[in-house]
């Protein structure tokens, strides 16, 4: 029987590549997780920061608005 603890081991010993792609499969793996923005909305986004209707942030204060800290 595999435990998570001991995929939880493998996965800190994997490549910063390697753990990415596996974030991407479990992600992939869950029904109704949002895909993220489609083009049409990125568009919208890139318009409306080149416009100046928005400030587009750092990415230091993206992460800490959302609690993270860099690297």
């Amino acid at each position: 029987m595999v435990r998570l603890v001991d995929i939880q081991k493998q996965a800190t010993e994997l490549s910063e590549e390697d753990r990415e792609s596996l974030v991407a499969f479990l992600l992939h793996g869950f029904t109704g997780a949002p895909s993220g923005p489609d083009d049409e909305e990125v568009g919208r986004r890139d318009a409306d920061m080149d416009s100046g209707a928005v400030m587009p942030i750092s990415h230091a204060e993206f992460l800490s608005q959302v609690g993270r800290s860099g690297r």
